[in-house]
């Protein structure tokens, strides 16, 4: 298969990039803007159009050329940013429809000029409605392909998949084959001293495997593989994870980072609580940023053995962390006692059981025949005062499971239906510990079927 082709989002801090990325990618970042450094390395995610073809596309951070930038890490952001346009096949220059033609605009148009042909310029934060009277403004920047959207809400985003749907090739499509022998990667997270370290001792350990170091493309994160019954992991350790305001030093700020990039990385995300403690607002911050991220996710209820424990001790433990992570509601829950194993040789057959469904595709007559039950059971709620009708449904990638709804309404799915549906499709297709990411579609004028 040939390499695909590179999609580059860039634009000035604050225009809507990673808003317009998720809405491409089908999911929320899990890298964010709220701490320092955040957004100085690209963020790159392989994305399917409708009909399986493929490509890459890179979120960088917010470039700024002046001499007092809002972000300590103006200069590498900028360096990483002009590594990832020199690859780029395609360029998605992002302005602020709302804010007009800033000097940031200007200085970046300057540098895009020499790709002129290859750029398109995405006037955010635009309705459909207001389009004519913001985009005349930014023809001043020289580009001569211009889309108005709102990438919030979905407005004006299929144009430009369209436009990227131009250069992606036939033999992009995916090969499903590629990512079934791939190694599991499962990060181990939680808040400092919860005991990730000691269960990663105690997996690699139990399963007697070599333990080789990979230099891993984060700094404080440690890659360990092993292999287990014929498959292989990566288990990727990582610092602890404070709040935000507890990180004071610089170097803890760089671990929280390190942390958060590693959680990107993974496929499955181990988090870890602390049985003596209970859990915590903390606890569910960091699983936050596991759910945020669209992993897959197992909770590890450690330090089990610390103290004396009767049946019901289990289930109002379970409640109490269940009530704090309502958000994880689907995630498998273990308690275990990493330092003498206790329970860890459950560990391993609840990832593969995991990952099953974090990779799998289905077919799209199944998918809608879920569909249908669903819509028949309880029919979607109303769009100011509009109702919403489903054509079709097909799934756009595994990793996680992605489908994209087909509708006569382009707006996002109201929060209580959208849970329903992610519980029907999650149930019906075996999914265990996997979150479930629709995407709407809209086809304007498109006759329903016959039910």
């Amino acid at each position: 298969m040939s390499a695909l082709k590179k999609i580059v989002i860039v634009g000035r801090p604050n225009v809507g990039k990673s808003t317009l990325f998720n809405r491409l990618a089908g999911k929320r970042r899990a890298l964010t803007h709220d701490l320092p450094g955040m957004t100085r390395d690209r963020l790159s995610e392989v994305v399917e159009l409708d009909d399986g073809r493929r490509y890459e596309l890179t979120d960088t951070g917010g470039l700024e050329y002046g001499d007092t930038p809002m972000s300590a890490f103006a200069g590498e952001i900028r360096e990483q940013a002009e590594r990832a346009l020199r690859d780029a096949d395609f360029i998605v220059f992002v302005v602020d429809g709302a804010a007009g033609v800033l000097s940031e605009d200007r200085d970046i148009a300057q540098q895009l000029r020499p790709e002129a042909a290859k750029t398109v310029l995405v006037v955010n934060k635009t309705d459909r409605k207001d389009a004519e009277e913001s985009v005349p403004e930014f023809w001043e920047l020289g580009l001569e392909r211009v889309l108005a959207m709102s990438a919030e809400h979905g407005d004006g985003v299929d144009d430009l998949i369209d436009a990227i749907g131009e250069i992606v090739p036939a033999e992009a499509a995916a090969e499903e084959e590629e990512d079934e022998h791939a190694p599991v990667r499962v990060a181990i997270i939680g808040r400092p001293n919860v005991g990730k370290s000691s269960l990663l001792n105690k997996l690699t350990h139990e399963e007697r495997a070599v333990v080789s170091p990979i230099s891993g493309t984060t700094r404080d994160a440690i890659d360990s593989e092993l292999v287990r019954n014929g498959r292989r992991y990566t288990i990727i350790d990582t610092a602890g994870i404070r709040r935000k305001g507890k990180t004071t030093d610089e170097a803890e700020k760089l671990a929280v980072i390190s942390a958060r990039r590693a959680i990107e990385r993974c496929e499955i995300a181990l988090v870890l609580f602390d049985a003596i403690e209970g859990a915590t607002g903390q606890d569910a911050t960091v699983a936050g940023y596991a759910e945020d991220a669209g992993k897959a996710a197992m909770l590890l209820v450690n330090k089990w053995d610390a103290g004396e424990h009767g049946p019901d001790d289990y289930k109002k433990f379970e409640e109490r962390l269940r009530f704090r992570l309502k958000f994880l509601s689907y995630a498998p829950l273990l308690f275990i006692a990493a330092k003498t194993g206790r329970n860890v040789e459950k560990i391993f057959p609840k990832i593969d059981q995991i990952i099953a469904g974090y990779r799998q595709r289905s077919r799209t007559s199944d998918l809608n025949a879920i569909l249908e039950r669903a819509v028949t059971a309880h029919n979607p709620p109303a769009v100011r005062g509009k109702p919403r009708r489903f054509y079709y449904v097909t799934q756009l990638k595994a990793g996680p499971p992605t489908f994209a709804l087909f509708s006569n309404v382009d707006e996002p799915l109201h929060f209580s239906y959208k849970r329903y549906l992610e519980n029907q499709f999650r149930d019906a297709l075996g999914l265990v510990g996997c979150p479930v990411h629709f995407v709407i579609r809209a086809r304007k004028g498109m006759k329903r079927e016959s039910r």
